[in-house]
């Protein structure tokens, strides 16, 4: 017998609707499951509902704001793709989970052609499906909370330690102090710079940039503090450095820590003194500048190793701030990601192009080490491969990633695995490899197949057997080797 509830029920231990995470709705005429997953979810923070077939949920999504449905998809009477086909239709704001014991590729096209945001086979364990609902949730709080992006000059964020940093930044900008920035690569310690030195009272002043990596001390020391006419084979003429053309204004000098220690010494004396005499020169130059500097190594780790002056180090740190990786900001993903879409529409003719919530899904999977700068170039290959439509996962893969994180990856996916027979595990890497696959090709069969180096018409079959991949991938390619590309 279907049961059927009376009325939109709701798992008595619920939060109240003001601080739930969520709001589900779990349909499947499965009792034991139904009634596990509203529980297990309930005690995560999710207000959650339930329905033992499409026409019950139906009803509760007439009369619930739910956020995310999780339907099987063989049901009595309506299944979960009719189910699906109403969501889209009725809410499109609703997100769908598919789930079922039948697992058929066929069955996961149609699914995502039809706009379900993600599939999962059973069995499957409540913290599997607990990972997929909190990435949509991350993600739907970061397309909704528009108002909680904050600018500072040309940087944005939403997340909330880049939000206590503007308002450091903002604190500082407008004094004399010097400004240690430490942060990652590509964590855009040049923006920072110029954020400050724009909300300073400088700012209508020069603001020069300057990298010191990896040029000879005669170089560095010429380009930073100038050099008088004859002073070495080629000196012309007098030449001004760096510090007098950013004279009333603000200085960054970027990879500080690559100063040799001879040109240390000058440096202490303009942070302390304000002045200096260039190369082949003997009379003072005075400056007022407001200096900068920028590093991604550990400064007082230079110290005890003797390569960095720790009079320098404690002139430099008056004031230090750390800018975190992207990978540790993961909220400012959706967000960087739009900026770039605009900030480079040209590369798709000039208009506004979306980006598809598979495709934030990916970004958001990435460990970024490349940071904010590996998240624009990627937004603009994406621009360029789209073709002026929107920007699916197929536009934003394969995203780089470091050996040691790849390693990682597939060390914690084995000792999941581990759990399982290799049957089993062997059937999951199937069904992931080939749903991944014809995600990257927006549901295309042909082209899922030939990434995946089988026929077209394996894709078409029930996958009734565990390892039908091994017969058609190569032979050097070992279940642990596979797991890294998941």
């Amino acid at each position: 017998m279907i049961e059927t509830p009376a009325a939109p029920t709701a798992s008595p231990s619920a939060e109240p609707t003001c601080t739930a995470r969520g709001r589900i709705l779990v349909v499947d005429d499965e009792p034991l499951k139904r009634i596990t997953l509203q529980i297990e979810l309930s005690e995560q923070g999710y207000e959650v509902f339930e329905a033992a077939d499409a026409v019950a949920g139906k009803r509760i999504i007439e009369s619930q704001p739910i956020d995310v449905v999780v339907s099987d998809v063989r049901m009595p009477g309506l299944s979960g793709l009719d189910l699906l086909a109403y969501v889209k239709l009725t809410r499109p704001d609703v997100e769908v989970i598919l789930m079922t014991a039948y697992a058929t590729v066929q069955t996961a096209v149609q699914a995502i052609k039809r706009g379900a945001y993600d599939y999962i086979t059973k069995p499957f364990t409540t913290a599997e499906l607990s990972e997929k609902l909190a990435q949509l949730f991350a993600i739907r709080q970061a397309k909704q909370n528009t108002d909680s992006v904050q600018k500072f000059g040309r940087l944005i964020a939403r997340s909330a330690n880049m939000h206590r940093l503007f308002d450091k930044l903002r604190a500082v900008a407008d004094t004399d102090r010097t400004i240690l920035l430490c942060g990652e690569s590509g964590t855009c310690k040049e923006l920072f710079a110029e954020a400050i030195h724009q909300n300073s009272r400088r700012a209508d002043h020069p603001l020069v940039r300057f990298s010191c990596a990896a040029l000879q001390p005669t170089v560095l020391e010429s380009e930073l503090f100038g050099h008088e006419k004859g002073a070495f084979t080629g000196a012309i003429r007098q030449k001004p450095g760096r510090f007098e053309m950013a004279h009333n204004g603000t200085i960054l000098l970027d990879e500080v820590d690559d100063i040799p220690t001879e040109i240390q010494v000058k440096l202490l004396r303009v942070a302390e003194q304000h002045e200096f005499e260039r190369v082949g020169g003997e009379s003072p130059v005075k400056v007022d500048v407001r200096l900068i500097c920028a590093t991604k190594r550990d400064l007082l780790g230079l110290v005890k190793e003797g390569k960095f002056r720790e009079d320098l180090y404690y002139r430099l740190n008056v004031f230090s701030l750390n800018i975190p990786p992207l990978r540790e900001r993961r909220e400012d993903i959706p967000v960087l990601a739009r900026h770039f879409a605009d900030k480079h529409s040209s590369l798709a003719g000039d208009k506004p192009v979306a980006i598809n919530a598979h495709a934030i899904d990916e970004l958001m999977r990435h460990t970024w080490p490349g940071n904010v700068r590996e998240l624009e170039h990627v937004i603009e290959r994406a621009l360029a491969f789209c073709g002026g439509e929107e920007i699916r996962p197929e536009h934003i893969l394969p995203l780089a990633q470091d050996a040691s994180d790849q390693v990682g990856a597939a060390t914690m996916e084995l000792a999941e695995a581990g759990k399982l027979g290799l049957n089993e595990t062997v059937s999951d890497i199937e069904r992931r490899m080939i749903l991944m696959a014809l995600r990257q090709c927006n549901g295309n069969q042909a082209r899922a197949a030939q990434r995946l180096g089988i026929p077209r018409t394996t894709l078409r079959a029930p996958s009734h057997e565990p390892a039908l991949l091994a017969r058609y991938l190569p032979a050097c390619i070992s279940c642990r080797f596979a797991l890294l590309y998941l």
